[in-house]
């Protein structure tokens, strides 16, 4: 997360408020399995302060033209288990992407990624590709900072530890 530095200026305060955008990105290994699992964000212990995603995609590194690819990718707000990938139910995730190619030559599906924009990310952030083809994956997330009240830290830590 991010630290609010007790030096500086009044204008990197109204700044912080209006919240500025950052990025995550890096890569993650699918083995043989078909699942890797990623933690990019550790709490900090700030919970004033969080990430809103605004964007997330992820795309494999190297992929042969004619080969068969597919990818399915969850943020979460806490580990979840191979099998329950991309349950809308599951208040522990918030955001999915998927995208699949055919052996065929120029039959590749357009990604499609959902975020829910009603989650905040104040404690950690986990990565998780499931059901994937193994390979090196890019993984590429924005997020908007946000300064949250003691009220509003409190129902973020409820939602993200609730399940269903």
């Amino acid at each position: 997360m991010y630290v609010c530095s007790s030096q500086g200026n009044k204008e990197d305060d109204e700044e912080m408020k209006l919240g500025r955008l950052r990025t995550l990105r890096g890569q993650i290994v699918v083995t043989g399995g078909g699942t890797a699992k990623a933690n990019l964000v550790v709490s900090d212990g700030l919970v004033n302060l969080g990430l809103r995603i605004k964007s997330f995609t992820v795309w494999k590194d190297q992929t042969p033209i004619n080969a068969t690819a597919s990818l399915t990718a969850i943020l979460s707000l806490d580990t979840i288990i191979a099998g329950s990938n991309m349950d809308a139910g599951d208040n522990r995730q918030f955001a999915w992407h998927q995208s699949s190619s055919s052996g065929t030559v120029g039959q590749v599906y357009p990604p499609t990624s959902i975020i829910d924009p009603d989650h905040i990310v104040n404690r950690d952030l986990f990565l998780t590709l499931d059901n994937t083809t193994s390979g090196t994956y890019n993984y590429l997330i924005e997020a908007q900072v946000v300064e949250l009240s003691d009220d509003e830290a409190i129902i973020t830590i409820i939602k993200e530890t609730s399940q269903s």
